[in-house]
């Protein structure tokens, strides 16, 4: 399966931009262009199109789903998480049916688990420790690099498109040394808090294929539009984690190398459109991501990655506020799921287009 993938992407990357001589002859002007409905555009950017793309996802996690698929509410438990994440992405339209772009990420996302407390009785003396555990993601994302293709037919009512790149391990990706501390009561000798810090980053660590396809279909003022894609590691990675000893109320650590294989990851989106006027587009997305396969060593041994599921309904709108400006907001709602988190989020996105060069 590797290989097709591999094939595929290598295709996309180096075909000539005229091979076959399958440029389309356009005639509007770049007014009407960059003023296209979304009923009306292709899967692709217009040749000679730049699109500049800055996003933000703010996303609140009170809930999961445990591995019988069943609703974990957190806020019960007292654990709960913020999540941060910033998305930038730059496209270009090499023809009218070819597209590159390139795209990262920053995230940053912190975990705070219910405070415990612990009282530990002796013939001698009584010790009471709270503990504080939170566990934080951040950092940027690795490289994402791509080409598209669409059908080499001007868009009318019907469009298909493949896309594949590659995610290039730009990114820090082992934990960093936890940052714990303990710190002693000013009031009672016998009294302590010990706060577990984890620090860990966001890249993948290894090169990770991405292969896609889309297609769309517009009918007067509706559309729909089905997106499928995996990823795929291309090799197995080695990271760290980290021991700790706690000694006299000090941390030390000491970092050990594992091994691990990223799981498959497969999404698929299937979104019906309305164009309400020309410039607003309000829509209803269906989301559902999986992953399958992948392994993490523990002590020597290999055990598989958990499976993943997650179903959410998005809701949202694309509005154009200038020729070259559009803004999109989406709102994401967990619907079902298996090991995995069930945050609700928004996810706003502004969309900066122009031809730079004359056409």
């Amino acid at each position: 399966m590797k290989k097709h993938i591999i094939f595929a992407i290598l295709i996309l990357f180096f075909i000539p931009a005229g091979a076959g001589g399958q440029n389309i002859p356009v005639v509007k002007d770049k007014y009407v262009l960059l003023t296209m409905p979304y009923n009306q555009r292709p899967l692709n950017l217009y040749r000679g199109q730049l699109q500049i793309d800055a996003g933000y996802k703010f996303a609140v996690r009170a809930q999961s789903f445990d591995s019988n698929g069943e609703l974990v509410n957190l806020k019960t438990n007292g654990t709960g998480s913020v999540y941060h994440y910033y998305f930038a992405e730059l496209k270009y339209g090499l023809t009218n049916f070819i597209e590159l772009g390139a795209e990262t990420d920053y995230l940053r996302r912190g975990v705070r688990d219910a405070t415990t407390k612990v009282v530990s009785v002796t013939t001698t003396a009584t010790e009471t420790v709270t503990l504080n555990k939170l566990t934080e993601s951040k950092g940027m994302g690795d490289l994402f690099i791509y080409s598209a293709f669409r059908l080499p037919i001007e868009y009318h009512w019907f469009d298909i498109g493949i896309k594949g790149g590659i995610f290039l391990p730009t990114a820090k990706s082992e934990a960093k040394q936890p940052t714990n501390t303990v710190q002693s009561s000013l009031i009672a000798s016998n009294e302590y808090t010990v706060n577990l810090h984890y620090n860990y980053t966001n890249g993948y660590g290894v090169p990770v294929y991405y292969i896609g396809t889309s297609a769309k279909a517009s009918f007067r003022k509706i559309s729909a539009e089905a997106v499928w894609a995996i990823r795929t590691p291309m090799k197995e990675g080695t990271s760290i984690r980290w021991d700790e000893t706690l000694t006299e109320k000090v941390f030390t650590y000491k970092d050990k190398l594992y091994t691990y294989l990223l799981s498959n990851a497969f999404t698929t989106d299937i979104s019906l459109h309305y164009q309400a006027t020309g410039w607003f587009n309000v829509f209803i997305n269906g989301s559902f991501f999986r992953t399958k396969g992948g392994w993490t060593e523990y002590w020597g041994n290999k055990y598989m990655n958990p499976e993943k599921k997650l179903v959410n309904i998005e809701p949202g709108f694309e509005l154009q506020v200038s020729p070259s400006i559009t803004i999109y907001q989406v709102a994401g709602f967990p619907i079902s799921g298996k090991n995995s988190d069930a945050p609700f989020y928004l996810f706003t996105t502004l969309s900066y287009n122009l031809f730079p060069i004359r056409r």
